[in-house]
């Protein structure tokens, strides 16, 4: 069923529906701030199967065209912060035996997954991955939707950006 659907390019849409559970986050009970909440998505098991084995084949095809740099650390198996840590470290070490001057810029992109752009996500995946990746990709980004229960009040939205928790 899971080869049918990443063959055919579908993510079936009852598997993209998230309920968002508003978790309190620590020493906030008291606050009327609605960042204090913490919301946690909860997916169909089905559609975390399915999502898991596209990751796989999207992972294992970037892997063997060597698409990614070599300084790329995050999400990279066997990689960690100690390894770019170390990579930095040599590139100055490297420009100070040489008299150089080295200047380093660090960015933190608050919110970067809830705010990916899910077009400019599937234009490069458009150009790096096979297409039946590409066209399930494009299809899981499609009409997903959210539902929230709290207090006997249900909110059900389409999501539009953002992957979801975890993905």
């Amino acid at each position: 069923m899971y080869n049918s659907c990443l063959k055919k390019g579908v993510f079936p849409d009852s598997w993209k529906k998230a309920k968002i559970i508003p978790i309190t986050k620590p020493d906030t009970q008291n606050s009327k701030d609605v960042t204090k909440y913490r919301p946690i998505s909860l997916l169909n098991v089905g559609g975390k199967i399915l999502e898991k084995a596209l990751i796989n084949r999207i992972n294992h095809h970037i892997y063997s065209t060597e698409f990614l740099s070599k300084n790329q650390f995050g999400f990279i198996p066997q990689t960690s912060t100690i390894d770019a840590i170390m990579t930095v470290k040599e590139f100055i070490q490297e420009g100070f035996s040489k008299g150089e001057i080295t200047v380093t810029v660090s960015l933190d992109v608050e919110w970067a997954f809830n705010s990916a752009w899910v077009p400019g996500v599937l234009k490069i995946y458009k150009k790096v991955v096979v297409h039946e990746i590409y066209i399930t990709s494009k299809n899981y980004f499609t009409q997903r939707k959210a539902t929230m229960v709290k207090n006997n009040i249900k909110i059900e939205r389409a999501v539009s950006k953002g992957c979801p928790q975890a993905s």
